[in-house]
C-alpha cells in the first residue's frame, strides 16, 4: 500500500489513537487485495483490553443483510416464494388487512411501523432486556399499517425481525443455526454468530462505549435478544468473506445475488433506494451498496462499490468518528476523487447565515425533521457561550462564524430570525417551539388516554399553566404547541387532538417510522 494512502486513512480515525478510548476495526479490500487493515483503541476500556483481529463486534443493522439472504436461500430451493403475502406464513402476528409481501419487508417498503420505536412509545427501555417474543408481541398487536404497501420507502426494523420468524418456521430451525448451516459455515466465518439471547456468551466480544460530547466516556449497555434486524456478531476480516459473496458467489446462485440487489418500483413510478438489506446509490458516478448499524455505541458501516471491486468495512465500539462519512473519504482517498473541502463556507447568498447574532435569543427548545425523522434540541447560554443540554449536562457548541456554530458530531447550527441544521451539505428547517401555555382554570386536554395496539396509557395534566405528557416509564415530559389542538413533546414526537362536536375523543400520535397510532379518552 502506497504509505501517503495509509497516512491519509490513519488521520481519519486519529481520534482513537488517543490514550485509552474505544474505537475499530478497518478493512479496505481493492480487486481482491487487502489494501488497508488496521485496528485502533480498546475493546473493554475497564480492562483495558486492545481491539484486535479477532474482537467482535455488534454490527447492529448490517445484520439485515445476512437475514434477507436466508430468505433468498429458502425461496432458491423452493420452500417460500417471497412474492407471497407474509400471512401465508405468520398467520397469527399480521392484524393489519393489507397484503404484504416477503419482498416488500425486503425492500422496506411494506409500511410495517418499526418495533423500536413502538417499544419505546410503550414504555420500553432500549436498555432493558428485549427479547425475540417482546418484539414480535408489539408488531403482533398493530392493526394499521403506516402506509399502503410500495406506496413509499421507510426503514423499519419490524420488517427483518418478522423475516427471522419466517426462516424459523419454515426451516424448522432457530435462526442463528440456520444461518450457522447455511452461511458462516461454508463461508468460514468462525467468529461469527447472531446473539439471540441477551444473556449469551459471545467471545472476544468488545464492549460499548460513548462520547457524550464533554470528553466524558459512558458505557452503553446492550441487551439485546431479539434478531432479524439486528445482533450479528462479526469481525472485519470474517465480514470480508461475506462480502465476496456479491462478487462470486458459492453459497447460493447469481441469480439470488442479482435479486437481494435489486430496488422495487413504487407507486409513483420512482424506484425506490433500497434493495435487499443493502441501500443502493452512487458517489462521483461510481454505483454502490451500502449499509449502516447503530445500536448502543456500537457503529458499523460497510460499502461495496461494485464497478470498482472495492470494499470498506469499519466496525467500532463508539460513537465519535462518522462511520458513513469516514467510508466516503476513504473511497475518495483509493478511488483519487477530488475531496471536498470540508470547512464551513458562508457567502451573501446563504439563506441562513449572518455576521451578527444575540445570543440570549437562542435558548429553548427546538425541532427538526429530517425527511420525516423528528429530531429535538435544547439549547442553553452562559457567559457568551452556546451549549447543548442532555441528560449528561451542558455540551459546549462551538463556533464557527457569525451564526453558525457546531455540535459535537459535526453538524452545523444556524441561529437567528431563521434556524436551520446542516447536515453533509443538505439544509433542514430547524424551528424554535414554545411550550403550551393556558392560564384560565381547568384544561380540556387534561385526562388519561389508551392506546390497545401499544398496551398503554399516557395522562395529560396541566401544571403552573403548563401542559404535561406523563407515562409511568417513560416520565414527564413538557408539551409544546406546533398549531391548534397539535403538540409536539421532547422526544419530537406529535400528539394531535382529536375533536368530535367539541368533545375530545383521544388524540393521534405521530411519530418518525411510526404513523397514527390512535389513544382514545379513558
Amino acid at each position: 500500500m502506497e504509505k501517503c494512502i495509509e497516512k491519509r486513512i490513519d488521520a481519519i480515525f486519529s481520534r482513537w489513537t488517543e490514550g485509552v478510548c474505544p474505537g475499530g476495526q478497518i478493512r479496505v479490500r481493492k480487486k481482491g487485495e487487502i489494501i488497508y487493515s488496521k485496528n485502533f483503541g480498546f475493546a473493554n476500556l475497564e480492562h483495558q483490553v486492545p481491539v484486535q483481529d479477532d474482537t467482535v463486534f455488534h454490527v447492529a443493522s448490517v445484520s439485515k443483510q445476512i437475514t434477507v439472504m436466508s430468505i433468498l436461500l429458502l425461496a432458491e430451493e423452493g420452500t417460500i416464494d417471497i412474492d407471497d403475502d407474509v400471512r401465508k406464513y405468520l398467520p397469527d402476528l399480521i392484524q393489519f388487512n393489507e397484503p404484504v409481501t416477503i419482498r416488500n419487508m425486503m425492500n422496506n417498503v411494506s409500511g410495517i411501523r418499526d418495533q423500536w420505536e413502538l417499544l419505546s412509545l410503550s414504555g420500553v427501555r432500549l436498555r432493558d432486556t428485549i427479547t425475540q417474543e417482546d418484539a414480535l408481541s408489539m408488531i403482533g398487536r398493530q392493526k394499521t399499517l403506516n402506509f399502503e404497501p410500495l406506496s413509499q420507502y421507510m426503514y423499519s426494523n419490524s420488517n427483518f425481525t418478522l423475516l427471522a420468524e419466517v426462516v424459523e418456521r419454515v426451516s424448522g430451525q432457530k435462526f442463528d443455526q440456520f444461518a450457522r448451516q447455511r452461511i458462516f459455515k461454508p463461508l468460514e466465518m468462525n467468529q461469527t454468530q447472531f446473539k439471540v439471547a441477551y444473556w449469551k456468551i459471545v467471545k472476544n466480544r468488545a464492549d460499548s462505549y460513548s462520547e457524550v460530547g464533554t470528553g466524558q466516556l459512558i458505557r452503553k449497555v446492550l441487551n439485546y435478544g431479539t434478531y432479524g434486524a439486528t445482533s450479528l456478531n462479526t469481525t472485519a476480516d470474517d465480514f470480508l468473506k461475506w462480502m465476496e459473496q456479491f462478487k462470486k458467489p458459492t453459497i447460493c446462485t447469481s441469480e439470488t445475488i442479482n435479486a437481494m440487489l435489486e430496488t422495487p418500483e413504487l407507486k409513483d413510478g420512482k424506484k425506490s433506494v433500497y434493495a435487499g438489506g443493502l441501500m443502493v446509490g452512487d458517489h462521483q458516478g461510481h454505483p454502490y451498496i451500502e449499509h449502516g448499524g447503530s445500536d448502543a455505541a456500537f457503529r458499523s458501516q460497510i460499502f461495496r462499490f461494485i464497478e470498482d471491486d472495492l470494499d470498506i468495512i469499519i466496525f467500532s465500539n463508539t460513537t465519535n468518528i462518522p462511520l458513513n462519512k469516514a467510508a466516503y473519504q476513504i473511497a475518495n482517498i483509493v478511488l483519487g476523487f477530488e475531496n471536498k473541502k470540508e470547512e464551513c463556507k458562508f457567502g451573501p447568498d446563504e439563506a441562513y447565515y449572518r455576521e451578527d447574532l444575540d445570543y440570549n435569543s437562542v435558548p429553548g427548545f427546538y425541532m427538526v425533521d429530517l425527511n420525516g425523522y423528528r429530531i429535538t434540541f435544547k439549547f442553553s447560554a452562559l457567559d457568551g457561550n452556546l451549549y447543548e443540554v442532555n441528560q449528561y449536562g451542558k455540551i459546549p457548541l462551538y463556533h464557527q462564524l457569525g451564526n453558525c456554530y457546531k455540535l459535537s458530531n459535526d453538524w452545523e447550527l444556524f441561529f437567528g430570525e431563521k434556524c436551520c441544521l446542516k447536515i453533509n451539505e443538505q439544509l433542514f428547517d430547524l424551528k424554535k417551539l414554545q411550550p403550551y401555555k393556558e392560564e384560565l382554570e381547568g384544561c380540556i386536554y387534561e385526562g388519561q388516554y389508551e392506546s390497545k395496539e401499544l398496551a398503554t396509557t399516557y395522562t395529560i395534566t396541566k401544571e403552573d399553566g403548563l401542559l404535561y405528557l406523563t407515562h409511568g416509564r417513560n416520565g414527564k415530559s413538557l408539551l409544546y404547541e406546533l398549531k391548534q389542538h397539535t403538540f409536539v413533546n421532547e422526544n419530537g414526537a406529535t400528539f394531535k387532538i382529536i375533536l368530535e362536536k367539541n368533545e375530545i375523543k383521544g388524540f393521534e400520535l405521530i411519530g418518525g417510522r411510526v404513523k397514527s397510532i390512535i389513544f382514545t379518552a379513558v
